[in-house]
């Protein structure tokens, strides 16, 4: 019986295989192969696959589309400040000043266009 480790390198590879356009049969047969499991448990695998590959979302999540907000970046540099001051690390506590005052001074991208052709 195999490991759920082996199970899952089993999907990840047929997940692989499918996504790369390969057909269904010669996916089973490059699983069959490969992890020396039956025809079936390969389909078995190619489904589950096929259902991870359906139900998955890869695309960027909503907050990743808008513009990067200044605000939102000099918080986080400085809860990491806080920590880094927490824990004593000196060189990230040095590295995230000056990184807080490139912040302070950043407005943002500038949304015109820069092409010479515009």
């Amino acid at each position: 019986m195999a490991t759920q480790v082996e199970i899952q390198h089993r999907l990840s590879y047929a997940r692989a295989m499918l996504e790369r356009g390969i057909p269904v049969a010669s996916v089973a047969t490059l699983l069959s192969a490969r992890y020396f499991v039956s025809r079936s448990t390969a389909y078995t695998d190619i489904t589950a696959a096929e259902q991870e590959i359906q139900q998955s979302d890869d695309g960027p999540a909503l907050e990743e589309m808008e513009p990067c907000n200044p605000a939102g970046v000099l918080a986080m540099l400085q809860h990491r400040l806080e920590i880094a001051i927490a824990t004593g690390d000196d060189k990230q506590t040095c590295q995230l000043i000056k990184a807080m005052d490139t912040a302070k001074k950043w407005q943002g991208y500038n949304t015109q266009s820069v092409s010479p052709f515009a």
